[in-house]
């Protein structure tokens, strides 16, 4: 198994240098994480948290939380029917 180390962007996003001259502690590639957990305030790459809900209908009834979604598929058959 082959470990690495991976410099976190503590500092945040920088837009407006190239990718070589991109500060330490910084990156230009981004997109809804932050350096803070917002839960624990550990330093670690983490989901942004959302601002406001999606959506104001209520899922099937659900008194609390949902817990969580998955989806299925259903494929027909299609083949010899003999």
């Amino acid at each position: 198994m082959m470990y690495f180390k991976w410099p976190l962007p503590i500092k945040g996003f920088n837009e407006g240098i190239n990718v070589e001259n991109t500060p330490p502690d910084t990156t230009n590639d981004l997109m809804n994480v932050r350096p803070i957990d917002s839960l624990s305030s550990r330093l670690r790459l983490s989901q942004r948290p959302g601002l406001s809900k999606a959506y104001d209908e209520q899922i099937a009834g659900a008194v609390g939380a949902v817990v969580e979604i998955g989806s299925i598929t259903i494929v027909d058959y299609i083949g010899d029917e003999s």
